[in-house]
């Protein structure tokens, strides 16, 4: 970077300054990740709620086939260190909501997309207004993507432009795929973006939205701003989030469960495996510790409070064997 010109040793200090948010590690996160580790973006914290299955590696580059049913947001971490151990990394394997959002963004410097649901982005974008941290939109289906950068008081925000979009379950990259070309060329621009944002210049996307078709390889930009009608970021009409402050479950695309707790924690997780390993049978890791019950279901606990939950069939069995899982450590 620093044989760029225009790129001076202020710029570089200023990115290792940084602390960026991936919210999301999957197609689009991987890539990114990858990029800003390389970069060497000071601290990045990693979130997502999900294992890694087979189906992931071939456009999820952050991840290899030993990978296989670990944490993504562990893996990914572990992966990324050995790429460059000088970056710190803040895994947290959750799903972003309303109740938990504020705690698991804030500090942060920049948010950086790497979701697939409108559900998850309105969440995003609720936060990054609240909290005033510069929002990095993409979404990536198919061969289209489109992409922005949201800067709270300066810019319109994701819900200016997208409205009352909802999610379609017949269009998802689970129904109609998604080129992994696709998402490495959103990813670049993405922590292109992230990358002026840090080092003070204005960036590309501000008050633009990007279209890519990597099909044609045409690329197109059309002029946004902000709604003055918008509920989320227009001050006269903003109406707040409703949280529910209850332990949610959240079904994955791998048929486990990722169970989330209201707020972020810390738990011991030295402690813990002590005490379960009294009545079962478990293996610790650094930051997890896994939980393998006799009757066949097994429980991820990770140090934010979080687990994944592999073997029931409702979300509230999941939540039952949450609770008797931490119930061990009170």
């Amino acid at each position: 970077m620093l044989a760029l010109r225009n790129f001076s040793d202020d710029d570089m200090e200023s990115i290792m300054n940084s602390t960026v948010a991936v919210v999301g590690a999957g197609g689009l996160g991987s890539p990114a990740l990858r990029l800003l580790t390389a970069i060497g973006f000071g601290k990045i914290r990693i979130i997502d709620r999900d294992i890694v299955e087979l189906s992931n590696i071939q456009r999820q580059t952050v991840y290899n086939t030993q990978d296989i049913g670990e944490p993504k947001v562990e893996a990914a971490a572990a992966n990324l260190q050995m790429l460059n151990p000088n970056v710190e990394f803040d895994p947290l394997c959750i799903s972003i909501q309303e109740d938990n959002a504020i705690d698991l963004l804030k500090g942060t410097d920049i948010i950086l997309d790497g979701l697939d649901s409108f559900k998850a982005r309105r969440v995003v974008n609720w936060a990054s207004i609240d909290l005033d941290i510069p929002y990095i939109f993409a979404g990536a289906v198919e061969y289209y993507a489109n992409l922005s950068t949201f800067i709270p008081g300066k810019t319109g925000c994701f819900a200016c432009v997208m409205g009352e979009a909802k999610d379609n379950p017949d269009n998802t990259c689970a129904q109609v795929g998604v080129t992994p070309t696709l998402l490495s060329l959103a990813a670049a621009v993405e922590v292109n973006e992230a990358i002026l944002l840090a080092t003070g210049h204005k960036p590309t996307l501000e008050n633009r939205l990007m279209t890519i078709d990597s099909g044609t390889l045409t690329f197109d930009f059309f002029d946004i701003g902000k709604s003055d009608e918008c509920p989320v970021c227009s001050k006269s009409v903003r109406t707040d989030v409703t949280k529910t402050n209850d332990i949610t479950a959240t079904q994955l695309c791998s048929q486990s469960f990722n169970v989330s707790p209201p707020k972020i924690g810390k738990i011991d997780l030295n402690e813990i495996a002590q005490i379960l390993d009294q009545s079962y049978s478990i293996k610790s890791t650094e930051r997890s510790v896994l939980v393998n019950l006799a009757s066949g279901e097994k429980i991820t606990l990770m140090s934010s409070g979080s687990a994944i939950i592999k073997g029931v069939d409702t979300a509230e069995d999941a939540i039952r064997l949450y609770k008797l899982i931490l119930s061990k450590n009170s």
